[in-house]
């Protein structure tokens, strides 16, 4: 099971229009190594951690033909308010042909030219997304769901494509109590802690200090 080469990621100075610049940081960073079965990237608003899940779908997806992903969150109005906004406004390169067709109201997927997809929905709907199977499922803001929930969608990481299965998550902390939090405990989830130095908006990792973005 080989990790992701980071090296791919490194942009030059002038990307090619259209292009997004991104280098992970952080637990941003070792998400993008990991290829444990289940991993949770928690930490406080504005570290990187949807930005950095959404990515790895996005570089697997182009890099894996037939790759099959699933971006959910527990009601299908939230994520199109949330995760969707990111993928396309910060993600994915402008004029990609995944953002063809439907608006993100009414997408049911992202469609590669390689055949890969990455479906779209919510748990409150969940019939739309549990009878098919993935190689990488993404849960935004996984402490809203119930561990059933989470048990459930880890039975449709089956596709076998992608050289492991995994399903990722970001979340922000809770009481040590959550079933999310003693099943890291347990050792059945790798729990990644996300900092907001782990976001280069906020922090200047070469000089070591806030930006003045960080610093407001």
């Amino acid at each position: 099971m080989s990790p992701i080469n980071l090296t791919n990621l490194i942009t030059s100075p002038r990307p090619e229009a259209g292009q997004r610049p991104y280098l992970p940081y952080g637990a941003a960073r070792r998400l993008w190594w990991c290829t444990a079965p289940e991993v949770v990237i928690s930490g406080p608003a504005g570290t990187g951690k949807s930005r950095g899940c959404l990515e790895k779908l996005h570089y697997l997806a182009e890099k894996y033909p037939t790759m099959r992903g699933l971006i959910v969150r527990k009601t299908r109005a939230s994520l199109t308010e949330s995760a969707l906004v990111t993928f396309e406004d910060k993600v994915v390169p402008i004029h990609h042909p995944v953002l063809d067709g439907a608006g993100r109201a009414y997408r049911q997927a992202y469609r590669y030219p390689n055949n890969s997809i990455l479906v779209l929905g919510g748990l409150d709907k969940a019939s739309r997304i549990m009878s098919t199977d993935y190689d990488l499922i993404f849960v935004q803001e996984a402490i809203e769901l119930a561990e059933d929930d989470w048990e459930a969608l880890t039975t449709r990481l089956r596709h076998g494509v992608l050289p492991y299965q995994q399903i990722i998550a970001d979340t922000n902390p809770d009481t040590p109590m959550h079933w999310l939090k003693r099943r890291c405990d347990g050792g059945q989830t790798t729990l990644l802690q996300s900092q907001h130095e782990d976001n280069p908006q906020l922090w200047d990792g070469k000089q070591k200090c806030w930006t003045v973005r960080g610093a407001q």
